[in-house]
């Protein structure tokens, strides 16, 4: 395997010592995990961890001045949301333990999120200081680093969801659920699709809000409402004005269109777009209970 090979030294390992990160939720504070199978979309994120910084140590390393300013840092990018940002930043001048936090927004996260903690340069090394070889010199250059990858998956997660008052937007009043589905396959999943709660079917709002721990009645429910969910999605995938370019704009990684062909594949059993089209043309019917038992076999399926 492939390393990438810095053009400068760097510490040892235990230089900078950073705990697991963990997450604050409705569950208390627990340690995050690979994947969070039954997240909130309209819950920010709210993580932690302790790092723990030898400076004198980092700055003997790195063969870098006395009084070297550091940064610790952490990055953080979205998959589906295509979005980044910085977390966290804090200045480091002697030995530092630090409560590293990062909140994160809902609205820009879906996917795969990436955490990256760095310890880095906070300034330029003059001229005039800079006399070691293989010594970092630039603001930015990463003296150590760290990658966590998290999976925002689930029940609760595939789609950004609202609850809002049906009969102000034009939706029946007497609906449970609306999803509105863009004419473009090609933009991002994380905003692409977006479900819709009646506010008034205050059972249905209460069962979606307790997604992570329902009762059998609340996940009969939200299962219903996910299989008509994913029925209308399948539909859109074999329209005729998608057909042609589904497949292509599925290249594209975090969109829509990526996450209609994994659905399909998931559903059909790696079936082709052009076969799945051929059964619902053949046969409307038998393509609805095709599609209605393997949604049954994959809630099985599921840890």
């Amino acid at each position: 395997m492939a390393h990438d090979v810095m053009p400068f030294v760097r510490p040892a390992p235990g230089a900078l010592v950073a705990s697991p990160w963990e997450l604050d939720d409705a569950e208390g504070t627990r340690e995050l995990p690979e994947l969070l199978p039954d997240w909130d979309p309209q819950a920010d994120l709210a993580l932690h961890r302790r790092v723990a910084v030898e400076y004198h140590e980092v700055l003997a390393a790195c063969r870098l001045p006395v009084s070297t300013p550091l940064l610790v840092v952490v990055d953080w990018h979205s998959s589906a949301a295509h979005l980044a940002g910085s977390a966290f930043r804090h200045a480091v001048v002697e030995p530092t333990e630090l409560t590293v936090k990062a909140n994160l927004a809902s609205a820009n996260l879906g996917g795969t999120l990436v955490l990256k903690t760095r310890l880095v340069l906070a300034d330029d090394v003059p001229d005039s200081d800079w006399t070691r070889p293989f010594s970092p010199r630039h603001a930015g250059d990463i003296l150590w680093e760290e990658t966590v990858e998290v999976h925002l998956e689930g029940v609760a997660s595939r789609f950004p969801t609202s609850v809002i008052d049906f009969k102000l937007r034009g939706f029946d009043e007497d609906a449970r659920w609306a999803i509105d589905i863009p004419d473009d396959p090609t933009v991002p999943a994380a905003g692409g699709v977006r479900l819709y709660l009646n506010q008034s079917d205050a059972e249905l709002v209460t069962a979606a809000t307790r997604a992570a721990t329902p009762t059998p009645l609340q996940r009969r429910l939200i299962e219903a409402m996910y299989d008509d969910v994913a029925r209308q999605l399948v539909e859109a995938c074999l329209r005729p004005a998608w057909r042609d370019v589904l497949i292509d704009a599925a290249e594209e990684p975090g969109s829509l269109a990526e996450s209609l062909i994994i659905l399909l594949s998931n559903l059909f059993e790696g079936e082709p777009l052009d076969a799945v089209v051929a059964r619902r043309d053949a046969d409307p019917s038998v393509f609805a209970t095709t599609l209605q038992g393997s949604l049954r076999r994959t809630r099985r399926e599921e840890p």
